[in-house]
Order: C-alpha cells, then structure tokens, then sequence
C-alpha cells in the first residue's frame, strides 16, 4: 500500500485556521492509545479539535459541515460519487473499516494536505501522519481509495464555498424557533428537569475519547445516558428539537430520531440533494423547520 499518492485533491480547501505543530505531550498519550502504530514524535498537528467538521468533510474540502454517508461501503461509494470520486486501487482519498459494513473514517493526500496523510480525527485534532499508522481497533484499516474522475460542478463548488463561509441552504425563522421554545415549555416541569439534567450528562460524554475520535454520529447512541433519555418516552420529542436549535447540539438528531414514531417527521440523508453538502447540522436545522411547521 502506497504512503503517499500523486494526485491532485478534488478541491482545494479554503483556510480553516491552518497551523503546524507538534502534539503536546498529553496529546502524545492520547493518539498513542488510539492509534499504537502512529509515530506520535513525527505526527504534525494541523487544525485544533472541534465539532464543526469531521474526517469526511475534510477528504471533500468542507469545513464547516459535520458529513457522514453511513456505515456501508456502499454509502461511501454514493457519497463521494457527489464529488467526483470513484473507487479505485490508488487515490487521493482513503477510507477506512473494520469491514465493508462498518466504514469508520477517511484520509486525504496531495496539495495542501502535506508531504504524507492528513486526517480530521472526528472532532479531535487534524493531523498529518503515515497512512499506516492510523491501522488500530478504532478505525481498522484502509478498505478502498478513491480517485477523480472529473472536475466538482461549479454548483457544487459553490455550495461548498457557501457552507465553509457560514451560509446555509435553510435556516428557521423567528416563528418557527418562538413555536419550538413554546411546545418545549408544555413539557411537564418535572419532566423538563429530569430532561435537562439526563441531556446534560449526554452531552459531556460527547467529549469521551472513544466517541471523540468517531465521526460515526450513531457513536453517541453507546453510552447509557443515551438510554436513560430514550426510557424518558416520546414526551420529551419538543425539549430535544428545542436542543437542536444549538447547531452545536447536531448529536441530539440520533435521539430525535429514534423517539419519532412518525417517519414524514423525520429527516433523512439524501445524498443527491444538495442539503446533503450541509451535513448534521443542516439536517438538525431542517428538524427544528419540520417540528415547528406541525405545531
């Protein structure tokens, strides 16, 4: 397997707070135990941790969508299809699993991504590293590359430009929001609390290592205070889509999800349309739009 590979990315990425630096010496213990084959001492750290953007956005030049096609290989083939990409023996891009149907992550290579790999570690550090040296239980191993094909749609590229500068296909209105806070607050208060507090540890094992270096949102489903929300039942549906007004809450769509028994109500993935550029949070803001439209 090649460490390195001569084509040109798909799209040149827009400048997302660039850097070079080494890891620091708690960051060394950490990717160590992710990653037992990453040279932590060569490893290049070249974007700081955050939940804006994860491996998959970084392989396509978005940085400001958290993406994820699904678990199959199959999915990934749909995804990167969008982007002019194609399966190949060699390529710019490379996806990794444990197996074809539990796809984990995706590295890039070329101009602008430095002299070997580089790799948005889910909303841990971006780093540069040998292709390799990523190969652990987290993330498996390189399962397929994939090349260019052709050149990005200039609709595509500038809906992509659109999305790293902060613009977005959908945004709710102050109505719809007004409507979302006002059916959570029809919560029973006792219920609300109880709702507020389980959430709240949710949302701090976000940060846990395991679920940190996933860029699989469904990761977040694997803890028990996830299911200490879940056995809260379908009453709490509007202080969940209240949470998703927060693009930073996006994690709460695996919960709104699985509690809406109404499938009109729920919003999917297509990859074909173009809200599939704008990732989870796109998907969580046009939950909050479909919610407030049914009250």
């Amino acid at each position: 397997m090649k460490e390195t590979n001569p084509e040109s990315i798909v799209i040149a990425v827009d400048d997302v707070g660039l850097l070079e630096r080494q890891m620091t010496p708690a960051e060394k213990t950490q990717f160590r135990s992710w990653f037992p084959a990453l040279n932590v001492d060569q490893a290049v750290v070249t974007g700081e941790s955050t939940r804006a953007y994860n491996c998959i956005s970084w392989t396509v030049g978005v940085t400001n969508a958290w993406l994820w096609p699904g678990a199959t290989i199959q999915s990934f083939d749909a995804f990167y299809a969008r982007y002019s990409l194609k399966r190949s023996g060699s390529g710019p891009v490379a996806a990794w699993g444990t197996s074809l149907t539990n796809m984990t992550h995706g590295s890039i290579t070329g101009p602008g991504h430095g002299p070997r790999w580089e790799s948005k570690c889910g909303s841990s550090l971006r780093i540069q590293h040998g292709l390799n040296e990523l190969v652990s239980s987290s993330y498996g191993r390189v399962i397929a590359f994939y090349t260019r094909i052709g050149v990005l749609t200039g609709a595509a590229k500038r809906l992509i430009d659109a999305i790293n500068a902060g613009h977005t296909l959908t945004m709710p209105t102050s109505q719809q929001l007004d409507a979302v806070r006002a059916a959570a607050q029809k919560v029973p208060e006792e219920l609300h609390k109880r709702f507020e507090q389980n959430f709240a540890a949710w949302k701090k094992t976000w940060t846990d290592p395991h679920i940190a270096i996933s860029s699989d949102p469904t990761v977040v489903t694997h803890v028990k205070e996830y299911y200490e929300l879940m056995a809260m039942g379908r009453d709490i549906i509007p202080a969940v889509v209240e949470k998703l007004i927060d693009p930073d809450n996006f994690f709460a769509l695996q919960l709104y999800d699985a509690l809406q028994n109404e499938h009109d109500m729920v919003v999917g993935f297509d990859v074909a349309s173009e809200s599939a550029f704008e990732g989870e949070q796109g998907r969580a803001r046009r939950t909050v739009e479909r919610f407030a439209s049914s009250l």
